[in-house]
């Protein structure tokens, strides 16, 4: 799904390189809040992705250690929030039955939050489609940018955009904050598993 045209008319087109070029440079300038939201319900990267492979395949024990690895490259994000004083927060939506793609992102969620990630989980209901044009995957950078995820037609990211635009990023903080407020910790949610 591509995000709806209010949020992308002011916006700037950026490939998949450039979206995480635009991440490191919009990273350097957060000041005091980053946050995550995400929609999707499942999900394939473009290139192999070798933990969801062997997640797929039946070796959980693989998938783990290998999601442990990949974490391990955000170390250095990680440290930096904590140093920084920064509010980070990775708003997942999800909706009953889970996917086996959110089984996988649960134990990648589990790794992530051991390191300090803080992750907030929003049942949804299953008549909703998600994404929609009010929810979608987006990255908040206090109140100056926003990076918006492109994920085309085949449920894997392409590259996305950028704004700037005063009135999309008040949108986009309001609904960040909207389904915060209706988000349960990760433990909590798992526990109620």
């Amino acid at each position: 799904m591509i995000p709806p045209r209010w949020a992308t008319r002011t916006s700037r087109r950026l490939t998949l390189d450039e979206f995480a070029r635009q991440f490191s440079g919009e990273w350097a300038r957060i000041e005091w809040r980053f946050l995550k939201l995400e929609c999707w319900q499942a999900y394939q990267e473009l290139d192999i992705n070798r933990s969801q492979e062997a997640y797929r395949q039946g070796d959980v024990d693989r998938a783990v250690e290998l999601l442990r690895e990949e974490a391990e490259t955000d170390r250095r994000l990680y440290d930096d929030i904590r140093s920084r004083g920064i509010e980070y927060s990775r708003i997942r939506l999800v909706q009953e039955p889970l996917t086996a793609y959110l089984h996988y992102e649960l134990l990648a969620y589990r790794i992530r939050a051991s390191l300090g990630e803080v992750i907030e989980v929003v049942r949804c209901d299953t008549t909703l489609s998600l994404p929609n044009e009010d929810f979608f995957d987006f990255l908040l950078f206090d109140r100056h940018a926003a990076l918006i995820h492109d994920y085309g037609d085949a449920a894997s990211q392409t590259g996305g955009w950028l704004t700037h635009d005063p009135e999309v990023l008040a949108s986009l903080e309001s609904t960040a904050v909207k389904m915060r407020q209706a988000a349960v910790p990760l433990e909590q949610f798992l526990e109620a598993k």
